[in-house]
């Protein structure tokens, strides 16, 4: 029987990336927004797929198994950008994270027996699915949201 606190993958990625760098790449051409992939899940968990396809956008945590550091104070922008404070890695959304796992927002285009179809998700071929969720405005969207203001320098 499983414990509790145990985490086990519910699926994997698959992927146009092979390695971190890619994705690197990716962002700075902006093509983040147009990538396709497919989340893998477990056959036994497609019983778990039901009613999910009804949503347009789903929260997916990801591992990140092969970024290779740990950074605790980073900068929160692409490399180039030098007058960017240097932050705790919790206040930023470095993939240099102590525990490697990804909250991403993705939007689902199919779901298909054991498979879904999204786009947006920058994950590493094989990276392994831990959760799903699904984006639902009214628990998702606070109603005043504060961001800080370094945040605004890159992101337009």
């Amino acid at each position: 029987m499983k414990r509790r606190d145990e985490i086990r993958p519910i699926g994997k990625v698959a992927s146009m990336f092979r390695d971190l760098k890619e994705i690197e790449i990716a962002y700075e051409d902006d093509m983040h927004l147009d990538i396709e992939s497919e989340i893998v899940l477990r056959n036994d968990l497609r019983p778990a797929l039901k009613g999910l396809k009804e949503f347009s956008h789903i929260w997916v945590i990801y591992g990140l198994e092969r970024t290779g550091r740990v950074e605790i104070k980073t900068r929160p922008g692409p490399p180039e950008m030098r007058d960017l404070p240097k932050i705790g890695v919790f206040a930023s959304r470095s993939q240099y994270r102590p525990n490697h796992l990804v909250l991403r927002l993705v939007e689902l285009l199919n779901v298909k027996n054991n498979k879904l179809v999204v786009k947006g998700l920058d994950a590493i071929n094989n990276s392994p699915v831990l959760d799903i969720k699904p984006y639902v405005p009214y628990y998702d969207l606070p109603k005043n949201p504060k961001v800080a203001n370094w945040y605004s320098k890159w992101i337009k």
